[in-house]
């Protein structure tokens, strides 16, 4: 009997000036591009699906109520960072501090207990990971695997137990990696943001369909400002390549995660939330 087939659809919520490059280059705004988050909503309530939403905690406060609204129809809450930083700029003490008190601050906000984690910018090592156990976090999904990323880092797998292609288990505690798909003798990433969105949707869809012939486990990721309505800033001082990322596949998206949807639908993926699947874990491995 096969095994079943599960697909799991995440938003890292995160401000547009958190985004790598923007930080970076010192640019301000008022902005608010939380409506991408509510296209990204309504796409999935479309097909029943729940999503878990990776909040940074300084701006959970800031939207609680559009989070309520969203973990009440049932999406789940967990975190990315209590700043949008990325954890390897911190050293293990700061970072242990850091996510502490982001941890504690949103379970009070929401009554509800915060299990999950995902690195800005997938940037983990292990001696983090171990921090993220030492809290009682569930589970974390930093793990890119793709040495071509800023800030990421080789986050060893080596005492964990593989479950699944990409899903990993040490003592209870779950790392659920993003997809990969071999593109030119190169294991690309295929779980979304600027890998999917830039890319041509046609190479793009086919090296996602060629992923799930040959696997029973799926993560697509995403940002605001990719679904957002607003028109993105121009920000003169960002290098040819950042402003293109900003502004490239934007109309379009919200079209391509429909048709990955419905593709996954007719590949029998079931549509689960990270905590629902590492119970599924727990249980069936």
């Amino acid at each position: 009997m096969s095994k079943k087939k599960y697909a799991v659809f995440t938003m890292d919520v995160e401000a547009f000036t958190d985004t790598d490059c923007v930080r970076n280059s010192g640019f301000n705004t008022d902005i608010d591009m939380m409506d991408g988050l509510d296209e990204y909503i309504r796409i999935l309530d479309k097909y029943g699906i729940k999503s878990t939403l990776f909040t940074v905690g300084q701006l959970a406060s800031k939207i609680s109520d559009r989070l309520r609204n969203y973990i009440r129809s049932g999406h789940r809450l967990a975190l990315h960072g209590y700043e949008h930083i990325p954890p390897m700029s911190l050293t293990v003490e700061q970072f242990k501090e850091h996510i502490a008190r982001a941890k504690r601050e949103l379970s009070e906000l929401f009554g509800i207990e915060i299990c999950g984690f995902r690195a800005p910018c997938f940037s983990m090592d292990n001696d983090r990971l171990n921090v993220l156990k030492e809290l009682n976090f569930k589970y974390d999904s930093s793990h890119l695997g793709f040495s071509m990323a800023r800030h990421t880092v080789e986050l060893s797998m080596n005492a964990f137990k593989q479950l699944r292609n990409g899903i990993f288990c040490d003592n209870g505690f779950f790392e659920f990696g993003l997809a990969k798909q071999k593109f030119f003798g190169m294991e690309f990433p295929v779980s979304g943001g600027g890998y999917i969105r830039l890319n041509n949707w046609l190479v793009a869809k086919n090296l996602i369909k060629s992923y799930l012939k040959q696997n029973d486990y799926y993560v697509f990721y995403l940002h605001p400002f990719e679904l957002t309505k607003q028109r993105i800033p121009f920000i003169s001082s960002l290098k040819s390549y950042d402003k293109y990322y900003l502004n490239a596949g934007i109309k379009s998206y919200g079209k391509h995660i429909e048709e990955l949807i419905q593709t996954l639908i007719a590949y029998d993926y079931e549509f689960v939330t990270f905590e629902e699947l590492a119970d599924v874990m727990a249980t069936s491995n």
